[in-house]
């Protein structure tokens, strides 16, 4: 009975391992809806995505002084369609100063990458400092 079990909870081991993996591909899916982004490419791509804005996060003034110096980081997905979604706070300070950060997130605009002469979602760390 104990060596059935330890068989029935190795495959399930193993075909939960074999999902993850699967869902790990390296290629990006195309999405069901055109308008969503495709997943990120996980792989290196052949053109990197550039940012020509990066726009501030409009903090108060007394968020600026108490923080001053201080970090937000979030994740984010810079979609081939050339927006910015899957916005995560990585590192915050108040949920109003994070939501700012993520509204500045969300106007950042950038030339997305490509792979395979196609364009490709990327992941990608943005950090803003508090500053006066």
């Amino acid at each position: 009975m104990i060596k059935q079990h330890l068989v029935i909870c190795s495959a399930l081991f193993m075909l939960s391992a074999a999902g993850t993996v699967a869902s790990q591909s390296p290629s990006p899916t195309p999405s069901p809806n055109p308008t969503e982004c495709e997943i990120p490419v996980i792989r290196p791509v052949d053109t990197r995505a550039k940012i020509s804005a990066k726009p501030d996060p409009q903090f108060t003034r007394r968020d600026r002084e108490r923080y001053h110096r201080q970090e937000i980081i979030l994740r984010a997905t810079l979609c081939g369609s050339g927006k910015v979604t899957d916005i995560k706070v990585n590192q915050g300070l108040t949920a109003e100063m994070d939501a700012a950060a993520i509204d500045a997130a969300r106007l950042v605009q950038f030339t997305p990458a490509e792979k395979d002469g196609k364009k490709a979602s990327t992941a990608i760390i943005l950090r803003y400092i508090v500053k006066d």
